[in-house]
């Protein structure tokens, strides 16, 4: 096994840890399932259930309902991105929808029965779980047979995914008198997310690529206006994360192992949205310590840091603050009292060099600066040998070895030829 293989596994670890007996609505549009990555896409997510994760999938079928009516010649009645449903619409979607829920069923089974994969649950499960209601009419459009979700059978689609069995939803829904109605996948797919508090909502699509990026709620409409080639799954995104999914992903069916990336790195490989914090700041802890080390050692192997031991960062963890990405420490900065005066040391200010983009550093500078303010301090002093102009182009001004306080003056290291850097703060009255 090649050194990236052993990589992988370590990082997959936690999470493979993390995500067991949570709950996985993985949805896939019409056009992923003609992808020629579909079947190891079929065999990935046999994995993700063999790891212990609750799978419930949500299937389209656009492409497939249309080409069938392209060849009986019937027109395709799209308004305001809906399709309207009529009673030929809605038995070409039953026949479609219908053979490639088996098709899908049957790939499944397939993949849960091979090694590595042997799954000795019911398998893949599908059936009437969603009631559905007419959408109606909308500005004089009368969308016949076309539906929205009323509600699903949550209890029941629990009971079979914690006996180890995935879930397949189509987009079809019946209501209660016995009508069948034409859904949208996203939309049945953001409503058993919900329904089921489903831990993730995963979209796959099937463009080339998709960007590694971590957008919160609050810079997703400039995301969806940068993006208008999917601006109707944004929406659907923007939707289910309001209604109260915190983490939505997008990923290209087309990238090679792009779901298992996603799920079992750090970073991941495609779009993550999150409607909670992904990413904090906060105070360190003790048990942070491994983790500040990690990020600057590198540093202080390159002269940028002075070297601190472990036993000096236990002693001084509560100086510290850190920025933590979904359980690993990737950044730190230190506020240092000097005694009898009304200056703080910004030291440590360090980013894992994997994290260098983001503003961290700008991010760890404002608590630092804010923690400094709090103390009714009026200063910040840093002391430096590499980021020079970083701190002069957010307002630090160069020093001199007389402008140190008493203490630090004594301390000072001129073999070292750190540059004084000083900044002063606005102390509210």
């Amino acid at each position: 096994m090649n050194n990236s293989r052993i990589d992988f596994l370590r990082e997959a670890a936690p999470y493979i840890h993390k995500h067991r007996g949570k709950i996985f609505v993985i949805a896939f549009a019409g056009e992923v399932i003609e992808c020629e990555k579909f079947s190891q896409l079929i065999k990935d997510i046999a994995i993700l259930s063999a790891l212990g994760t609750q799978i419930v999938l949500v299937h389209g079928a656009r492409p497939q309902v249309d080409r069938s009516l392209n060849a009986m010649n019937h027109e395709i009645q799209v308004v305001d991105d809906m399709r309207v449903t009529d009673a030929v619409t809605l038995q070409t979607a039953k026949e479609v929808i219908g053979a490639l829920r088996v098709e899908i069923e049957n790939q499944l089974s397939h993949a849960l029965s091979m090694p590595p994969v042997v799954n000795e649950s019911l398998g893949v499960l599908s059936g009437n779980f969603i009631t559905a209601q007419p959408l109606g009419i909308f500005n004089g459009t009368d969308y016949q047979h076309t539906g929205t979700v009323r509600k699903i059978n949550a209890n029941l689609i629990k009971q079979l995914t914690s006996a180890g069995s995935i879930v397949l939803l189509s987009s079809l829904g019946f209501s209660p008198s016995g009508e069948a109605f034409n859904l949208r996948y996203e939309d049945v797919a953001s409503f058993a997310a919900k329904s089921l508090h489903a831990d993730k909502l995963i979209f796959l699509h099937a463009d080339a690529a998709t960007p590694t990026l971590d957008v919160d709620l609050q810079q997703l409409d400039n995301f969806i206006d940068a993006n208008p080639e999917q601006k109707s799954l944004l929406n659907h995104i923007k939707a289910a994360m309001n209604d109260g999914v915190e983490r939505v992903h997008l990923v290209s069916a087309e990238t090679k192992d792009g779901l298992l990336l996603e799920i079992y790195t750090r970073d991941g490989i495609g779009t993550m949205f999150n409607a909670s914090q992904y990413e904090n700041i906060r105070q360190a802890q003790t048990e942070d310590v491994s983790g500040i080390i990690d990020v600057i050692e590198p540093l202080e192997a390159k002269g940028a840091l002075i070297k601190r031991s472990r036993e000096q960062l236990e002693l001084e963890i509560d100086k510290f603050s850190v920025i933590e990405r979904d359980g690993k420490i990737i950044a730190c900065a230190a506020l240092y009292l000097i005694p009898d005066t009304n200056t703080g040391e910004l030291a440590c200010l360090a980013v894992h060099p994997d994290y260098k983009g983001g503003e961290r550093g700008d991010r760890l500078l404002k608590r630092i600066s804010q923690e400094a303010m709090n103390r009714k301090l009026s200063q910040l002093l840093v002391l430096t040998t590499q980021s020079i102009d970083w701190f002069k182009e957010r307002g630090f001004k160069p020093g001199e070895v007389e402008d140190l306080p008493e203490h630090k003056k004594a301390l000072y290291n001129f073999q070292r030829k750190s540059k004084i850097l000083l900044k002063d703060l606005l102390i509210k009255a």
